[in-house]
C-alpha cells in the first residue's frame, strides 16, 4: 500500500554527534523543563492514563544502544533488560547492555523513558512521564558507542561480534537477531530508534508472523533512506515539533522521504540526563524520539482493545490521525498519513479494520521482507494458510510544511541545540523509486 521498496545500492559513512544542553536546576529553567513536555499535554496522555490506559498488560520491546536504568524516571519502570547484548568491543569482549557513560548510554535511556518513564523527578527538573509507563519493556542492545564514535553507517559497524566481524556465525546481524528475540520474548510491539544498512529482513518477518508491530525512527536528513524504517511493512517515523511543522535536515532542507509513514512529537523533547550529570535535564530532537512515542501509543490502545491484531492496530494508526477524527488515510512524503493521534484510536475499536498491515507490499517478490519470507516463517509456526492481501496506496494531498528549525542526525535522532559533526555526507544511491506517489507542495499543519 505504502510503496514500491527502493533497494540501496552504496552509501558513503558518516555520523554526527551531538552534545545535550542540560537545563540548570534554577526557578526560571524550570519553565524551560516544562516546555519540553508540550507533547505530553498536547498528546492528551494524561487524560488516557486517568481513563485506566497506561499499556498495562502489553509487552514493548526497545532495540538501542546501552541504557543506564538508574536515571531519575526509570527507577521502578517494569523494564526486563537482555544481557549480554549483541555486541563485542575490539578485543572480542561483550559489550554489557548497562552502561553509566553519558555517551554510551544517553540515546537508549532516553529512547525508554519516553515510554515508561515513572514522571519522578530530579531535583529542579520537571517529571518526565512516559507514554505507556504500565507496559512490561524488554530492551535489548543491538548497537554500540565505542570511544564516543558511532559506526560510520550509523548501526552495525560499531555493533561487532565476537570474531571481530560484523555477521555472527548464522550470518545475521545483530539486530536482525534482537528484532528475533525480542518475538521470542512475547513482544507486542518493537520500537527501534536507529538505522543502518544492515539486513534484518529474517527478523521482520518472524515479527510478522508472530503478530508483532515493528515501529521505526527515519533518519534525520531528507533523502537518505535506512533500514529498518525503510523496509517493508515497518511503521517509518517522523519528527514535528510544538509548531507541528516536520523537522529540516543538517543540510537545511525539510525531512521529506518515500518511506514515511506517521508523524509524532520529537523536536525540543525534555529527556533525563546531559554530558554534564545523569541528574540533569536536556532538550533533544529526532526521530528516535517520536518513534517510542508512537510505540507507546500503539501499547496504549492494545491495551484497551486486546484482540486488536498488529495490521489492525496500525489501520487505526492512519485512519485516525490529527484532530479530524476517523476518516480515509491520505498520504504525503512529509507527515506520510500525518499526526500519530492517541486520542483518535482510543475512539475507534481497531478490529472493526482488515486484518492487514497496510504498509506491507505483497506484490514485489525483492521487497524485503518478501511475502514469502513471512510465509516461510509462518509456515514454522504451524500456520497452513500464511497469506496477506496487498492494497492500494491513497492519494497523496495537502502536505504539510517543513519546520526551518536545525535537527542533528545520529543514527535515529539526535539531541537538539549542539552538534559536532564528525565526517562527510551519506549519500544513498538508490534504484527503482516509486511511481506512485505525486509530489505534494509545502504547506498545511500536521501538529494541531
Amino acid at each position: 500500500m505504502r510503496r514500491t521498496h527502493r533497494r540501496v545500492i552504496t552509501i558513503a559513512g558518516a555520523a554526527a554527534l551531538a552534545i545535550a544542553v542540560a537545563v540548570p536546576s534554577s526557578a526560571a529553567a524550570t519553565t524551560t523543563a516544562e516546555s519540553g513536555l508540550w507533547w505530553f499535554e498536547r498528546g492528551n496522555v494524561q487524560a488516557a492514563h486517568d481513563a485506566g490506559f497506561d499499556g498495562t498488560g502489553v509487552k514493548v520491546a526497545v532495540i538501542d544502544s546501552q541504557i543506564n536504568p538508574d536515571v531519575t524516571g526509570l527507577r521502578g519502570a517494569d523494564l526486563t533488560l537482555r544481557e549480554s547484548s549483541y555486541c563485542y568491543d575490539a578485543s572480542g569482549e561483550p559489550i554489557p547492555t548497562v552502561s553509566t557513560d553519558y555517551v554510551a548510554a544517553s540515546h537508549g535511556t532516553k529512547v525508554a523513558s519516553m515510554i515508561v518513564g515513572t514522571g519522578e523527578a530530579p531535583a529542579g527538573g520537571a517529571p518526565i512521564e512516559g507514554v505507556a509507563p504500565g507496559v512490561e519493556l524488554l530492551y535489548y542492545n543491538a548497537g554500540a558507542v565505542l570511544d564516543g564514535v558511532v559506526g560510520d553507517d550509523g548501526g552495525d559497524e560499531a555493533c561487532l561480534q565476537a570474531d571481530g566481524t560484523d555477521l555472527g556465525d548464522d550470518r545475521r546481524f545483530g539486530l536482525d537477531r534482537a528484532i528475533s528475540d525480542a518475538v521470542t520474548d512475547g513482544a507486542d510491539i518493537i520500537s527501534i530508534s536507529t538505522g543502518s544498512l544492515t539486513d534484518v529482513s529474517q527478523g521482520l518477518a518472524e515479527a510478522y508472523a508472530n503478530d508483532v508491530v515493528v515501529v521505526a525512527a527515519m533518519p534525520n536528513d531528507d533523502g537518505i533512506a535506512l533500514w529498518p524504517a525503510g523496509l517493508n511493512g515497518v511503521v517509518a517515523v517522523q519528527a514535528f515539533g510544538e509548531d507541528g511543522m516536520i523537522q529540516n535536515g543538517v543540510n537545511g532542507k525539510p525531512n521529506l522521504s518515500d518511506d514515511v509513514a506517521i508523524a509524532a512529537p520529537g523536536i525540543r523533547l525534555l529527556t533525563p540526563g546531559s554530558a554534564d550529570s545523569w541528574d540533569a535535564q536536556s532538550l533533544g530532537s529526532g526521530t528516535s524520539y517520536a518513534t517510542p512515542i508512537v510505540a507507546g501509543f500503539l501499547a496504549v490502545v492494545k491495551q484497551k482493545y486486546p484482540e486488536a491484531t498488529s495490521g489492525q492496530l496500525i489501520q487505526s494508526l492512519i485512519h485516525n490521525t490529527g484532530t479530524k477524527g476517523e476518516h480515509e488515510p491520505q498520504w504525503d512524503n512529509a507527515a506520510g498519513y500525518g499526526a500519530a493521534s492517541l486520542t483518535g484510536m482510543l475512539a475507534v475499536d481497531p478490529t472493526k479494520y482488515p486484518d492487514e498491515n497496510p504498509l506491507f507490499n505483497a506484490d514485489d517478490p525483492n521487497d524485503p521482507p518478501s511475502l514469502s519470507m513471512v510465509n516461510e516463517a509462518k509456515a514454522a509456526l504451524g500456520q497452513t494458510d500464511p497469506t496477506a492481501a496487498p492494497s492500494s496506496q491513497p492519494d497523496a494531498t495537502d502536505s504539510p510544511s517543513a519546520s526551518s528549525s536545525m535537527t542533528p542526525w545520529l543514527v535515529g535522532g539526535g539531541i537538539l541545540l549542539v552538534l559536532l559533526i564528525i565526517g562527510g555526507i551519506i549519500l544513498a544511491i538508490v534504484l527503482t523509486r516509486s511511481s506512485r506517489r505525486q509530489n505534494t507542495e509545502q504547506g498545511g499543519n500536521h501538529g494541531r
